[in-house]
């Protein structure tokens, strides 16, 4: 990750990751039928929340999960999105918080969810347009 001082804006929010997988310690500690209704979650919505902080810089998105969701995913749910791949930025309607989509050039996307989402939305659109105005 970049400088403190190239750090725009952060929140702590849920990502969504389409390839999380709970870890071998996370399913050791769950109730009977209690890994197979996380399993069924992440069928049905075609991934798992993980929970963290993103953090918006002058030159990329990140995503980085807090310790507990570090320890209970099996691969490593971190995500960065430089700012000169971004397509586009949306923020959409959630229970309880809203939702905020990033659109890479290649299709993928950044989903994450946190309070002030339309605020952070408008941050990233705004890094993006200055990165790309070279300022």
């Amino acid at each position: 990750m970049t400088a403190a001082s190239d750090v725009i804006a952060w929140k702590y929010a849920n990502a969504f990751v389409p390839d999380a997988e709970m870890s071998t310690g996370a399913r050791s500690l769950f109730l009977f039928g209690s890994v197979s209704s996380v399993d069924w979650l992440r069928q049905r919505m075609g991934g798992l929340w993980v929970g963290g902080a993103v953090t918006l810089t002058r030159d990329a998105l990140y995503f980085g999960p807090n310790a507990l969701n570090a320890a209970a995913h099996a691969d490593d749910t971190s995500q960065y999105l430089p700012l000169d791949r971004v397509a586009e930025v949306r923020d959409r309607f959630g229970w309880l918080t809203r939702i905020v989509d990033v659109k890479a050039d290649d299709g993928s996307m950044l989903t994450f969810r946190c309070f002030g989402a339309r605020a952070f939305a408008d941050q990233i659109r705004h890094a993006v347009a200055a990165r790309r105005a070279g300022r």
